[in-house]
């Protein structure tokens, strides 16, 4: 389980750089096209990229708390059964899974509008 922990938060740290690097493509549409039909998009995309920097932050957290349950049942310090740990980690694992469903979506649809605004 801590291998795929480790996994886990180097992709999370790999989207945080993600959305900073879409920001900047943000920043660059804005500079080259500052038209106003398109703000209502870049609004969109800036409260959208907020929100995903928001809910890794809380996934991050989530894996934290996930992991020191881990390292608390390694070093029996833990009442909370075996089974239990399996259970959240594949909790653990889905909402990551989902998160990576719905980034991928955000990636699509901004990828999209830098084709439409051709930036």
């Amino acid at each position: 389980m801590k291998a795929e922990h480790q996994d886990w938060q180097n992709r999370l740290s790999f989207y945080k750089d993600e959305i900073s690097s879409f920001n900047e493509h943000l920043i660059k549409v804005v500079e080259a096209a500052p038209v106003k039909r398109i703000m209502p998009n870049v609004e969109h995309f800036q409260n959208q990229f907020i929100r995903q920097r928001e809910v890794i932050d809380i996934i991050h957290h989530d894996f934290k708390q996930h992991e020191n349950l881990i390292e608390n049942l390694e070093a029996e310090k833990t009442k909370e059964p075996r089974d239990g740990i399996v259970k959240i980690h594949s909790h653990e694992r889905d909402k990551l899974d989902q998160f990576e469903r719905v980034f991928q979506d955000l990636r699509n649809e901004f990828n999209s509008f830098l084709s439409d605004v051709k930036v």
